[in-house]
């Protein structure tokens, strides 16, 4: 009796690898499940089961983890098909509910009621961790060993205890637990082995693949059986490879093809029976490596040569060329036979890009999801018709070295790089979408060089483009530049016109910068951006350049406005250092967009370097642009624009300006100002230095949800808002809420919840009056706080990501916008490295590792702690 007891148990899996099953120290709550299929388990029929054995080292601590309830239950699937594929708390049976202990390095539960198991599905085991508090170290894991793909599941938390009939998304595993099954008999036949790899189905597999396996109890040895089709013999017919747990092929496989195979295990009892037949797929044969041209490569020849390293097992190429994305215009999948170059025969066209792909093909087989690369041929005329204008927003492929036909750039040490908006979070174009950039640490100078142009000896040009270091700190200078000239794109040999900035120069907005050229021969010339950096500044943006014949008068500067009334503003600018013989034109419009040469101006032959615009809006912003009139068919280029605005009419209460309601703070702007406001008396709840308020009503949205925001305005000098939100009406106002500077920087922000939808709510801004600021325009705007933007959502907790958890040298940050500094300590507590106005991807190589708490101090005051692993 003794004897048949102790043998009714099955163990499977064996050795000190750890998991996160059947329950995860680490966190302060675990609820897992496990699928051991009927041929791992390989009983000799049905039984009951009585309890469980887990294991773990003899010293793993389980103060924290031993509060378990485990479920038992059968199931058809072999493996969870998603994060969320959970076996139904509701289809398995609850076994076990108690206080667990290890005993020297086990964990056993006995069951007050057998589970009987049928050995015809396959067995589930669902363990739930409910007691607070973690254990520290992942060395107090439990053992397990490597299983058939994504046969487990887990979800483990600090701070939300899983309900396991509604468990939340998990993370799956090939990992089970090293488990003990007491109270079954295993068979005398061994079980069928379980692959860990290549997973069954597996696609994109090498050609001389690796079959990895567990080893099974009463097994002295396995065999293998594989084909080509179902249930195939052609490659290895019931081979066997002895007592070992991976076969290696020492004969290349084909490539893309799909093989099916069977593994048994055989023993002194006989073989294994029923076993899954599997299969996976071998990867195509490899792309070759293009080595010429360099890609997106510019002035080629009209007979280039591409050139590629050759790929073993190839017996020949092929290619495709095309003058569009995907095209094969030119080529179509041209076998060239087995070579590793290929020069066009018949001359391409001058100044076009072409894209081509390269591919590798066996008897059987071809490579696939080759990279597309593209290069352009020399342009072979130059520009003629000026004025010519270029803001790279006709650029549809973004990246290092992408530049629009005919352009081309010298790379120093780093090359310049189209950009949009989204591309890089510390510059943005001067047009939209698109712009050029270089970054910091560019110690060799590198080239941006235009088209070529043919310009006529004798006659005077004006280059011009607008750059931008968006900054002016230390962290936004380091950038030396000029402007080069040449008949070709050599800076070796070329002339410079000027430099437009500085080792110690930075720029908070875009700056125009414009030279004069005369050529002394008629003859092709190329214009570059030249620039070199060091290590301190983030990027160098440069956008709409142009090149035109010089006016022969230049444009007046220092455009400044005075005197503001509700319908009229006097302007003012300083003249070039020859005045124009026939005065200025001024132009002005509600919107920034600018005026081109044949733009009809506002006022025109102005005389003197003055002038009082009338018959304007109250409480509106205009741009305004000024140039010289060197003759009645001859002007200079248009200054500006300056941002004006005319005086407000809600200087008091009673006479609020209505905010229309938008969805962000983007959406609804718009340019305010306090110039001739005067402080009306109106108490402040929270900030008694304030003066010269203005006033605002906004009508609270269905949701009763509302952010009211102010921001900056571009130029002014007003740097510093106060905002006091009041329900009710004026002389009978109740305080609602008050900010002074929790928005961008010294600006003030109130976001509220719960309002009245329908009523109206008084908006009263001020500007701080200790501080440096003057009256002048800032934004305004209120939008539904019910839809969260971006970086609006930091304070709610688990919103942003920290990942991936363990790391091994970078751990990212999911959103960083409203992330202020990152502080990560130890586990007793210790600050180990502080990260002030941090990038996405925290660089902690030089950590040890360990277990550490990652702190996201927010910019709107709120805090969140994210416990890492460093591997």
């Amino acid at each position: 009796m003794l004897g048949l007891s102790m043998s009714a148990q099955i163990t499977l899996g064996s050795g000190t690898s750890t998991s996160y099953f059947p329950v995860y120290p680490y966190y302060g709550y675990t609820y897992t499940q496990q699928i051991f299929p009927k041929t791992e388990i390989n009983a000799n029929g049905a039984g009951n089961i009585t309890g469980l054995k887990f294991y773990c080292g003899s010293s793993t601590s389980l103060t924290n983890s031993d509060s378990w309830t485990i479920y038992l239950g059968t199931t058809a699937k072999t493996s969870f098909t998603s994060d969320s594929d959970w076996v139904a708390a509701s289809s398995l049976t609850q076994v076990f509910s108690g206080t667990v202990t290890n005993n020297a390095g086990i964990v056993e539960v006995a069951f007050s009621t057998p589970f009987s198991y049928d050995n015809v599905n396959n067995l589930v085991v669902a363990v739930d961790e409910n007691k607070a508090g973690y254990n520290t170290g992942s060395s107090g894991n439990f053992y397990s060993y490597t299983s058939s793909s994504n046969s487990s599941i887990y979800y483990a938390s600090d701070s939300n205890n899983p309900d396991p009939f509604a468990p939340p998304t998990g993370s799956r595993m090939s990992k089970k637990s090293n488990m003990t099954i007491v109270g079954l008999t295993q068979s005398l036949l061994p079980a069928c082995p379980v692959v860990s790899a290549p997973s069954n189905g597996a696609t994109g597999v090498t050609n001389l693949p690796v079959i990895n396996w567990s080893s099974i109890q009463n097994a002295t040895g396995y065999r293998l059986t594989m084909g080509t089709t179902p249930g195939g013999t052609d490659v290895m017919n019931n081979v066997d490879l002895g007592n070992v747990t991976s076969y290696t092929f020492t004969i290349p496989l084909l490539y893309g093809k799909q093989y099916y195979y069977s593994l048994n295990a055989y023993g002194a009892g006989g073989s294994s029976s029923g076993c899954s037949p599997l299969s996976f797929t071998t990867k195509n044969i490899g792309c070759p490596t293009v080595t010429a041209p360099v890609s997106n490569a510019t002035g080629l020849s009209s007979t280039p040569t591409i050139e590629w390293s050759a790929v073993t097992d190839a017996i020949g190429y092929k290619i495709s060329v095309g003058t569009t994305a995907g095209g094969t215009d030119v080529l179509n999948n041209s076998d060239i036979g087995n070579v590793t170059s290929y020069t066009f025969a018949t001359p391409l066209a001058g100044g076009t890009k072409y894209y081509y792909t390269v591919n590798a093909y066996t008897a059987n087989n071809i490579s696939a999801s080759c990279v597309e690369r593209n290069f352009s041929t020399a342009c072979t005329n130059a520009i003629t018709a000026l004025p010519w204008t270029e803001n790279f927003d006709g650029l549809t492929s973004l990246g290092l070295g992408s530049v629009p036909m005919c352009w081309s750039t010298t790379v120093g040490t780093t090359n310049w790089s189209s950009m949009n908006a989204s591309s890089v979070s510390y510059n943005a174009p001067k047009s939209a979408p698109n712009y050029m950039s270089i970054p910091y640490g560019n110690t060799a100078a590198s080239q941006l060089w235009t088209p070529g142009f043919n310009l006529t000896a004798g006659t005077t040009y004006e280059f011009s483009f607008y750059y931008n270091t968006n900054g002016t700190t230390s962290s936004y200078v380091g950038f030396s530049g000029d402007v080069l000239v040449n008949n070709s794109t050599n800076a070796g040999t070329a002339t410079s016109l000027g430099t437009f900035i500085t080792s110690t120069q930075g720029t908070g907005s875009y700056t125009l910068y414009k030279v004069f050229y005369t050529p002394t021969t008629t003859n092709n010339y190329y214009f570059a951006v030249n620039v070199s950096s060091n290590g301190s500044p983030w990027y160098l943006g440069v956008d709409d350049f142009k090149l035109q014949v010089a006016p022969t008068c230049l444009e007046p500067s220092n455009i400044t406005s005075a005197n503001p009334t509700t319908s009229s503003v006097d302007v003012s600018w300083t003249a070039p250092g020859t005045a124009p013989a026939n005065g200025y034109d001024l132009y002005y419009s509600t919107n920034n967009t600018a005026p081109v040469s044949t733009t009809n101006p506002n006022y025109t032959a102005i005389t003197g370097t003055s002038k009082t615009i009338s018959g304007l809006s109250p409480a509106t912003s205009y741009y305004v642009w000024v140039r010289s009139r060197c003759s009645g068919s001859d002007q200079s280029a248009w200054a500006g624009p300056l941002l004006i605005s005319t005086a407000i009419t809600n200087d008091n209460c009673a006479n609020p300006v209505a905010l229309t309601l938008g969805g962000d703070f983007a959406s609804s702007a718009i340019i305010a100002s306090n110039n001739g406001a005067t402080t009306d008396g109106t108490p402040m709840a929270c900030q008694t230095n304030a003066v010269n308020n203005v006033w605002y009503s906004v009508v609270v949205p269905a949701s009763g949800s509302i952010t009211i925001e102010t921001r900056g305005a571009a130029g002014s000098t007003f740097t510093d808002s106060v905002m006091n939100v009041f329900s009710g009406s004026c002389g009978s106002l109740t305080d609602v809420s008050c900010d002074d500077d929790s928005g961008d920087g010294n600006f003030s922000k109130v976001t509220l919840t719960g309002q009245t939808p329908g009523s109206t709510l008084l908006v009263s801004i001020w500007r701080y009056s200790s501080g440096s600021g003057t009256n002048g325009q800032f934004q305004i705007s209120a939008y539904d706080a019910s839809v969260l933007a971006t970086n609006e959502t930091s304070n709610i907790k688990n919103n942003i990501k920290v990942y991936p958890n363990p790391f091994t040298d970078v751990l990212n940050i999911s959103d960083i916008a409203g992330v202020k500094t990152v502080l990560v300590t130890d586990i007793s507590g210790r600050l180990v490295k502080t990260i002030t106005n941090p990038s996405s991807a925290l660089y902690l190589g030089e950590l040890k590792s360990g277990m550490y708490l990652v702190t996201l101090e927010m910019k709107n005051g709120a805090n969140q702690t994210v416990k890492v692993i460093k591997k």
